[in-house]
């Protein structure tokens, strides 16, 4: 399982969980929000790493060319994300 704040920036949980107690946190629970991350493969005319239809008033920042976005589609079309990657709730204490 790993942290995902963009893909690419994907992290291994226990790796995580290290170098939180290396920057001096304590206490460190790491716990899976349970949200099904295949949601973001099923956004209608998705062109950027926003779905436009987000509907917050932000601009969609395009991070990839359409070519990369129909490969991951193809991809999210054969994988479970879920059975790779988490949303997760992280909690720690820094005395």
């Amino acid at each position: 399982m790993a942290y995902v704040g963009c893909v690419a920036g994907a992290i291994l949980i226990d790796d995580y969980r290290k170098w939180l107690a290396a920057a001096g946190f304590s206490s460190v629970e790491i716990i899976d929000a349970g949200k099904d991350l295949n949601a973001y493969s099923k956004v209608a005319g998705q062109s950027g790493c926003r779905s436009p239809s987000m509907g917050d008033g932000l601009p969609v920042v395009s991070c990839c060319s359409s070519e990369v976005h129909n490969e991951l589609g193809e991809l999210l079309a054969r994988y479970n994300v879920n059975d790779y990657a988490a949303s997760v709730r992280v909690f720690a204490v820094k005395p």
